[in-house]
């Protein structure tokens, strides 16, 4: 009795893509903890796949689509593989598609001059580190940091002038 109350992994997993979009990882990982054997995961998994309700390459698209604009390249990475699941050489290529290097460029700067007026700092060596470690914890690479840093410094020096 108890085995035929029990829902179907797929309609498990369909009830929790209702929500909102999810990784293979996560739909494994929810199966997984509602119960449902190997076997029973990959054949849902497999049909998700054939339905086209399951798509990594698109999840990381989607996901750009909401994040791309509130971190660097190596943190979007960093959510989507060690967070997500999605396989390391996927999201890459998926961001870098994505992002180019200018749009990371002026990201950054942008970061750069806002966290520079709410702190109210100044343009000393230790100001410029703040700034770049700070752009670092974001997901930036240095040398778009550095890019950054000398768009923030002509920036500061055109209005002081």
């Amino acid at each position: 009795m108890a085995e035929k109350e029990r829902k179907r992994p797929f309609d498990v997993a369909l009830d929790y893509l209702t929500k909102c979009a999810r990784s293979e990882k996560e739909i494994k990982d929810k199966l997984s903890q509602k119960g449902y054997t190997a076997v029973e995961i990959d054949d849902t998994l497999s049909k998700l796949k054939e339905y086209r309700f399951v798509d990594d390459g698109e999840y990381v698209k989607t996901f750009l689509g909401f994040y791309k604009n509130k971190f660097g390249k190596k943190q979007l990475e960093l959510k989507l593989v060690t967070v997500k699941g999605i396989d390391k050489d996927l999201a890459k290529e998926i961001i870098d598609d994505v992002l180019s290097d200018d749009e990371e460029i002026e990201k950054a700067t942008s970061f750069a001059k806002k966290y520079f007026a709410q702190k109210k700092l100044d343009f000393s060596r230790e100001s410029i580190a703040k700034i770049g470690n700070w752009l670092y914890g974001k997901g930036f690479e240095w040398n778009i940091i550095n890019k950054a840093l000398s768009n923030l410094k002509m920036e500061i020096e055109v209005e002081d002038a």
